[in-house]
């Protein structure tokens, strides 16, 4: 079984999360063990490894010399967080996808879950994502959960969502400036906890190189 090479996993990582340039350091041509941390700080001093991921790699200086650093921002963002996560979405059953763009920007995408009421929706996103940050339901409770699951929290956004027949409004962190409009417009909201999102974003990664490299071992730090 032949391991990947430091350039196959940085262009799975284009192809995956269109990063432009996932290659942030030379290293090991054969990557054996993949460390993944959301940034150098999550990583101990030494690490039993060929090569990093890291979602914020600026801070990695001269650490963990010898080792090949891969890295994914924005595109990370986009694909394993909130906003266009078609990979949660997946996991969480829901049907009848479609993109929410404004601006000109894909911000999330809709969806419908499988569960018919506020409380079971909400255990399926803890057992998931393993808690939340707050949340409230919509108002009335009863009738269509389909929810949007969002990048970014403003008011123009709320009202956007609710448009195009929302009621649940799921996103990383609340923002405090769009809490009086969802609450007007019976909007319900998860937020899901910025960190919680990121790392299930890693976890997954994680998975998924080690399917599409079965020579290849990973590690998740940090949580």
């Amino acid at each position: 079984m032949t391991p990947p090479t430091l350039t196959d996993l940085a262009r799975w990582l284009q192809a995956e999360l269109g990063e432009p340039e996932p290659l942030r350091r030379d290293g090991p041509a054969e990557v054996r063990r993949l460390a993944l941390a959301l940034e150098p700080a999550a990583l101990p001093p030494t690490v039993e490894a060929d090569a990093l991921f890291l979602h914020r790699s600026r801070r990695v200086g001269d650490g963990w010399l010898g080792l090949g650093v891969l890295a994914a921002h924005d595109g990370f963002d986009i694909h394993l967080t909130t906003g266009p996560n078609y990979r949660l979405a997946r996991a969480l059953g829901w049907t009848d996808l479609e993109e929410v763009v404004w601006e000109g920007r894909v911000v999330g995408i809709m969806a419908t879950p499988p569960q018919r009421n506020w409380r079971s929706l909400r255990a399926a996103l803890h057992g998931e994502l393993g808690g939340e940050d707050t949340s409230w339901p919509p108002q009335p409770p009863a009738g269509s959960l389909r929810l949007a699951l969002m990048n970014a929290m403003n008011p123009a956004l709320i009202g956007h969502v609710t448009g195009l027949g929302v009621r649940v409004y799921l996103t990383g962190q609340l923002r405090p400036s769009a809490v009086g409009a969802a609450r007007e417009q019976g909007l319900g909201v998860v937020a899901l906890g910025h960190r919680r999102t990121e790392l299930w974003g890693l976890r997954r990664l994680a998975q998924e190189l080690e399917g599409a490299f079965l020579g290849l071992e990973t590690r998740v730090y940090g949580g």
